[in-house]
């Protein structure tokens, strides 16, 4: 039986070679390194991405390392996404369906009920973008017809351990390694009377990204009666410089539709893209194997030019602006018996959760939020494992001047699997 939860692993981590290359659609994803994603598992997404302050034995915390001393049992988690996205500005409307990898994490005690450590392996950021802009041309009665196109994002492999120093504090550190490369192309056609044949021109753009990031993290929790905690909790990632190389050259499209290589603009060029320091704090209230209400607030401090810089001062970098950002969350988890022996539902647990998220980039001068309503349930299975599930309805932007709102439909499916595979077997 280890043999085959082994293997189940393993194929799992191949498998991710093929899967990390799906992402949501976002015209947004264009602006710097994509769309960043959270670190939140299954049943965190169902909660309103909250996490900072809620324990759990049967979960790994990736949000909140601190909290990884809850998990006494070695714990495996898998999760994949879907989305369906309308996309819409003050012209037209378009809707894309999405899918791929979500997170594959591991998490396994070293010292039982004091140190666990946990490795894992998800999207840092997504770039998966198409449209078109058309701009006239002075002087001339022809117009301008602009295509976008990007693809890519950045992946993290962490590493994670948690302490518990007595039973109610506990302090956490991540170590994360950021790899992955982005590519983007945009491709001129000119449109207008007399024109009959003509050869497209664009620019290709590949950057490779490389970096590493650390988080740490703090738990206290105190028991307030036999059946009732409070917990606070606090994070604080480091942030900093995340180094690239970027190419970009010349494109002329033939008559075929075939992309002919033109003259090398930039080769290779090493430059940074500056992350993000974080601070979140967290509060929950847990009646133990009952309920639980979490409220997460974090805070990232960007650089107003965090765009990617060259180090060489002669290549212009890039002109996107930033700003520093909040996030709010709170969630909502209830187990109506979760001993009950006579009623499944009863020992499903079920989760509600709200949302709101600044963006950091901001757009002619316009800035754009982000808001959603979550829900979920953890499907009990054999021994203490859970098939996991997590939906949420959100709403980004607006359709006021260069803008556009993203309205999206997501549904994750996680499964957990808890077990002791580490223990010797003793026969008398």
């Amino acid at each position: 039986m280890r043999r085959v939860k082994w293997m189940m692993i393993v194929a799992a981590f191949l498998s991710c070679k093929f899967v990390l290359a799906q992402h949501s659609y976002s015209p947004y994803s264009a602006i710097g390194i994509g769309d960043l994603n959270d670190m939140s598992l299954s049943n965190n997404a169902a909660m309103g991405n909250v996490g900072i302050a809620t324990p759990s034995v049967w979960h790994i915390n990736n949000i909140n390392p601190a909290l990884l001393g809850y998990n006494s049992l070695t714990v495996f988690e898998i999760g994949i996404e879907a989305e369906n996205r309308t996309v819409s500005n003050s012209f037209n409307s378009v809707k894309v369906g999405t899918g791929g990898f979500k997170y594959l994490t591991f998490a396994f005690p070293i010292i039982n009920g004091k140190w666990t450590s946990n490795i894992g392996l998800m999207p840092y950021s997504s770039v998966n973008y198409n449209f078109s802009a058309r701009e006239d041309i002075d002087g001339t009665n022809v117009d301008a017809l602009i295509d976008f196109e990007g693809s890519g994002g950045i992946n993290q492999v962490y590493f994670s351990n948690g302490y518990r120093l007595n039973k109610e504090l506990s302090v956490g550190l991540r170590m994360s390694y950021l790899f992955g490369l982005v590519e983007s192309r945009n491709t001129t056609y000119i449109e207008g009377e007399g024109i009959t044949q003509q050869f497209p021109t664009g620019v290709y753009e590949k950057t490779n990204y490389s970096s590493f990031d650390f988080g740490l993290g703090l738990s206290y929790s105190k028991k307030i009666s036999d059946n009732d905690l409070l917990n606070f909790g606090a994070i604080y990632d480091l942030g900093g410089d995340i180094n690239g190389k970027r190419s970009e050259r010349l494109e002329v499209e033939s008559g075929s539709g075939v992309s002919i290589q033109g003259d090398t603009l930039i080769d290779r060029a090493t430059g940074y893209y500056q992350l993000p320091r974080k601070l979140g704090i967290g509060f929950s209230w847990q009646k133990l194997n009952k309920l639980s209400i979490g409220l997460d607030v974090k805070r990232s401090f960007w650089n107003q030019n965090a765009g990617f810089t060259f180090d060489d001062p002669s290549l212009p970098r890039d002109s996107e602006e930033y700003r520093s950002t909040w996030f709010i969350g709170l969630g909502f988890e209830i187990t109506p018996k979760y001993n009950d022996v006579n009623s499944y539902f009863k020992r499903i647990k079920y989760r509600l959760g709200l949302d709101f998220k600044q963006e950091p980039y901001v757009i002619s001068g316009k800035t754009i939020n982000n808001f959603g309503i979550n829900f979920g349930w953890s499907l009990p299975v054999k021994g203490v494992s859970a098939v996991n599930m997590a939906f949420k309805y959100g709403q980004r932007g607006e359709t006021e001047g260069t803008l556009v709102k993203e309205q999206y439909f997501k549904f994750v499916l996680g499964a957990t699997i808890n077990d002791r595979w580490f223990v010797r077997r003793k026969y008398n």
